[in-house]
């Protein structure tokens, strides 16, 4: 279900990225199954960087040749009714970002913009249709000079150390890799919408509603952000408590509530 890899995407609640490819790893010894790692860690953070609003199950799907099984998960999500009109409008914007990403051996412009211009038809109020204009903007100004690149190409001539990286910041440990992303880069916005659409989407189950709520709990309760705000961590935290009491993170819950309290 779409919503289950969206999770694996933010990831906050299975488990995370796939294992190497048996046929990478068989009869390789230790260092070659480590550049291997790196090697799709470094397609990674370059296709982030190029476009951040790609979920960490979209950023995966690039780094590993997996654009299409990633296609038609997003489109399972995207096909079943009982999801909202945001989940599968977000569904629809990570398949054009996939397939528009400089460094997706798998990149089609064509697709993307089949599946940019489907959310512009059907989701025209989409709180990210200006991101949606703006892309096939991007698409546009490349048809109009179209020099392709291959992305290994690309990939040979990047800094490796410097997008390999990480900050040095001692995040909490309940914090998900989105999150933490969202505070470093301070893109707040663009993370509670994801949450909110995951939050407002009732057929997401009450475990994952609750887990969405508390990670932008958590996000406003970092010191490290820059939006940092106490009121909005307990307000979200006290969602659940309302709406979610019996949910399997209701202990952590009332940890943060108590420990925000305190802090007073």
């Amino acid at each position: 279900m779409l919503i289950r890899l969206l999770l694996i995407v933010t990831p906050f609640l299975l488990a995370s990225c796939a294992a190497p490819a048996p046929l990478a790893v068989a009869g390789a010894g230790a260092y070659e199954v480590a550049k291997y790692e790196e090697n799709i860690r470094l397609r990674a953070a370059a296709a982030l960087k190029e476009e951040p609003d790609l979920l960490t199950f979209s950023i995966q799907a690039i780094a590993r040749g997996q654009t299409e099984k990633a296609v038609d998960t997003y489109m399972m999500g995207y096909n079943n009714p009982e999801y909202s009109d945001n989940m599968k409008s977000l569904a629809l914007y990570q398949i054009g970002l996939m397939y528009m990403n400089s460094f997706n051996d798998q990149r089609d412009d064509a697709k993307a913009r089949e599946f940019f211009t489907k959310h512009r038809q059907e989701f025209p109020s989409s709180r990210i249709s200006s991101r949606i204009q703006s892309h096939l903007a991007q698409l546009n100004k490349r048809a109009e000079n179209p020099v392709f690149v291959p992305a290994k190409e690309l990939l040979n001539n990047l800094n490796r150390e410097e997008l390999l990286a990480r900050p040095n910041i001692p995040y909490d440990d309940e914090l998900n890799p989105m999150s933490e992303r969202a505070i470093t880069e301070n893109r707040i916005d663009e993370a509670v919408t994801v949450y909110t659409i995951v939050y407002e989407n009732e057929a997401s189950g009450k475990e994952i509603r609750a887990k969405a709520l508390y990670q932008m709990g958590l996000i406003y309760m970092s010191p490290y952000n820059s939006q940092s705000s106490r009121l909005k961590a307990l307000e979200y935290f006290r969602v659940i408590t309302d709406e979610f009491p019996d949910v399997s993170i209701r202990p952590n819950v009332d940890l943060r509530i108590t420990e925000l309290l305190n802090a007073q």
